[in-house]
């Protein structure tokens, strides 16, 4: 990307060819192996994730490249990503960067209209001077449409394809989500998904939840390497060094680096002789001697980049650096030339390895360190300041190695934020608990207890949906932002009014729930607030509903309908989690049929349903689907509830915790009336206990027992229905089931049943 900058005599000489890696010894039965799997592939064997196992330094990349140089030979397509650790990467980034190589960029001009704003979520740069690709407000990390789109891009017209994902260990849940999603297409595609994992870290959690399913469904292959042996040690360092070792020097070598490749590359670049005292069985010192041999300016060039991070461009190391750019072109051109970096592209590079990236930066002193993090956030901030958003996490990681604990505060919350816009919320959870721990490094009381409001308060809402609205964390968060908000002499924020509301629901506490909806809507009416007018609405209908007044919870959920504005959906959907006119279409359905109104209650389902969709926003479809399964089910359309609980439990790893519950139970019932018996009470008992011992979202308890009672129904036990019909009566919010209790313990068919 900079050689045409460079004046003639520092011209890089290569013959004509790209200067390549350090030559492949051994692994003659691995890349075998690869280049079958790849064969089969083509063959429409079906698509697989093949996983390159090893310690760091081993060779995985290594190898893995040497499988991609073998098909772009012969004209194949193969599209490269990396994952990167703990440098405040964003979700879907190995994403966006297959994407955006040069073999499937191309392909996006044929892409249509609809697939290209489902892909403006993650590629910005496409709407760019084309009104017509608006761009979703709040994406789902695993939303079907966004992933067909990629998919469509990604795979083609059914040309083979080799995806390759470096370093997996440490990709994002999202990414991994569409790995899992690619490979299990149907109609297989011809694609080989390649990646590179660390042995030490295949047993992450998230990780392995990828390879678990892959396995079961037969669509994963693990490739182990191992160290060199003695040979294989001695051959890489000859074909290194162009001279053959001496017996002694091999046995030295192999001894010294224990036949990790890197350690062996590293230490031949280095001048490796045998005694030499610099040299120890680290691949830091090897790293050391190289980075030793570079000129000052790119010995302080090196420092910044390897601050920024494993992967750089040029205009924010120009920036960070604030090098004259002659220098800064040299300085590139002698980090090329000794392979200590790689290009990729027009302005973009690379550590050819992230331990270099490591020694590199810990050679720095700790005041250089917090200099560089800090002249590197300017530099984000300045290059990216149409779109700071784009680089929140890093920047939150450059200020607080910087020292700049207020603006890492305030990095983080925004990092957090726009991981909730692709609704990556474990993400965004783990965000703000890190702005939170920096907190008490903050100097002044009322300055720290002003941010741990804010921080604490935005919490709320990706906490709820991550862990439900009755964890323990959950609620002592709430209690601790009351009383924070007492300390500081502010009002309750919107926000918990509303999360504290539903959580009071979910244990019974209807008193304290109406109060908080109340004071919601107060709020709002005196602010002429339309979001807070439509959340206080919506939690006046649900306390309405779940006391079994219809009433009032139609008269609140249709208010709440008609103040909801679609411009501020990503208000709702950020601070509050779900969009109140789905959510309140869904339960005004139920209630106008609890009221005698069957045909007034099916158009409401069916709008709550078509706005979900149309918004695309899962956990709101996956909402709207729970109570259309619930109103089938009192209206005796079985059929119906079928489809519902069929369409929840397939999108059921995508939802909130409390639709996936809901999606359990469900098909806990379908397994009783299906004759699965034991296996669907089984499903049913356990939702009920873990109800009992804590619910998990507003009535709850009593779904759980509207459901028990259906199944016991089914099943024809007197006894059992009895005591489903008694508990349903006696359960909180089970008055609104009251008649349906009373009628089949009574033997009496069920309205509608």
């Amino acid at each position: 990307a900079y050689d045409a900058l460079l004046p003639p005599e520092h011209q890089p000489d290569t013959g004509g060819r790209r200067l390549g890696g350090p030559p492949l010894v051994g692994r003659s039965a691995e890349r075998a192996r690869l280049t079958a799997l790849w064969r089969e592939a083509q063959a429409g064997i079906g698509p697989r994730l093949v996983l390159v196992r090893g310690e760091a330094g081993v060779g995985k990349s290594r190898l893995v490249e040497e499988l991609e140089a073998w098909c772009a030979h012969r004209g194949m397509v193969t599209a490269h990503a990396r994952s990167y650790a703990a440098e405040g990467s964003l979700a879907f980034g190995p994403v966006v960067t297959w994407l955006r190589s040069a073999v499937i960029r191309p392909r996006l001009a044929g892409a249509d209209l609809e697939d290209l704003s489902e892909l403006g979520r993650l590629m910005p740069e496409l709407a760019s001077g084309q009104p017509a690709l608006s761009r979703p407000a709040l994406p789902d990390t695993d939303h079907r449409q966004l992933f067909d789109a990629v998919a469509r891009v990604l795979l083609g017209p059914g040309i083979p394809l080799m995806l390759v994902l470096d370093d997996i260990q440490w990709a994002d849940r999202e990414t991994l989500r569409l790995v899992h999603f690619l490979i299990r297409q149907d109609p297989p595609a011809p694609l080989l998904v390649v990646a590179a994992v660390r042995s030490e870290d295949a047993d992450d959690a998230q990780f392995s939840g990828l390879t678990t399913g892959l396995r079961a469904l037969g669509r994963t292959v693990e490739i182990d390497l191992g160290r060199l042996s003695r040979e294989e040690t001695a051959l890489l360092a000859e074909r290194l060094s162009g001279r053959r070792l001496t017996e002694s020097e091999v046995d030295a070598l192999q001894s010294q680096t224990e036949g990790n490749p890197l350690f062996v590359v590293e230490a031949m670049r280095a001048g490796w002789r045998p005694g030499a005292t610099w040299l120890t069985p680290k691949v830091q010192a090897a790293v050391e001697s190289r980075l030793s041999q570079l000129s000052g300016p790119t010995r302080d060039l090196v420092g910044v980049a390897a601050t920024i991070g494993r992967e750089f461009t040029w205009p924010v190391l120009a920036a960070a650096s604030r090098a004259d750019e002659d220098v800064l072109v040299i300085s590139l051109d002698e980090l090329w030339q000794r392979r200590i970096i790689v290009d990729h592209g027009a302005d973009a590079y690379d550590f050819s390895h992230d331990k270099i990236r490591e020694v590199a930066y810990l050679g720095l002193r700790p005041a250089q360190r917090r200099h560089h993090h800090l002249r590197v956030a300017q530099a984000l901030a300045q290059v990216h300041q149409d779109d700071p958003g784009r680089v929140s996490g890093q920047l939150a990681v450059h200020c607080e190695s910087a020292g700049d604990i207020r603006a890492a505060i305030t990095w983080y919350a925004r990092a957090a934020e726009v991981a909730q816009q692709v609704n990556a919320h474990e993400e965004a959870v783990r965000l703000l608990d890190r702005a939170l721990a920096l907190l008490p490094r903050l100097q002044g009381d009322e300055e720290r207890g002003a941010r741990e409001l804010e921080v604490s308060t935005a919490l709320l809402a990706p906490l709820a949906i991550v862990e439900g609205y009755c964890s323990r964390r959950l609620l002592a968060t709430q209690e601790a932002v009351f009383a924070l908000s007492r300390r500081l002499g502010v009002d309750p924020a919107p926000e918990l009014l509303r999360s504290a509301a539903l959580a009071r629901l979910s244990t019974n506490d209807l008193a304290t729930a109406q109060q908080h909806g109340d004071q919601l809507l107060t709020t709002g009416v005196r602010l002429h607030d339309g979001v807070l007018i439509a959340e206080g609405h919506y939690v006046l209908g649900i306390c309405g509903f779940w006391q079994a007044d219809f009433e009032a919870a139609r008269t609140h959920f249709e208010a709440a309908v008609e103040h909801y504005r679609p411009e501020h959906r990503d208000v709702h959907l950020v601070r509050y989690g779900t969009d109140p006119k789905v959510v309140c279409l869904s339960r005004l359905a139920n209630t106008l049929w609890f009221l005698g109104q069957p045909e007034e209650a099916v158009r409401a389902r069916d709008a709550a349903l078509a706005y979900a969709e149309e918004i695309d926003h899962p956990g709101s479809v996956g909402t709207a689907l729970v109570f259309a399964a619930a109103l089938a089910l009192d209206m005796g359309d079985l059929s119906r509830f079928r489809s519902y609980a069929a369409a929840l439990d397939a999108d059921a790893r995508r939802q909130p915790k409390v639709n996936r519950l809901a999606a359990e139970l469900f098909a806990g019932l379908l397994d009783v009336l299906d004759g699965r018996a034991q296996p669907g009470w089984a499903r049913i008992d356990r939702l009920q206990r873990e109800t009992d011992s804590g619910a998990f979202a507003p009535g709850s308890r009593a779904l759980v027992a509207r459901v028990v009672l259906e199944a016991a129904r089914a099943t024809g036990d007197t006894s059992r229905v009895i005591e489903a019909a008694d508990r349903l009566l006696t359960v909180g919010g089970g008055e609104v089931w009251a008649e349906t209790a009373r009628r089949v313990r009574d033997g009496s068919p069920a309205r509608g049943g």
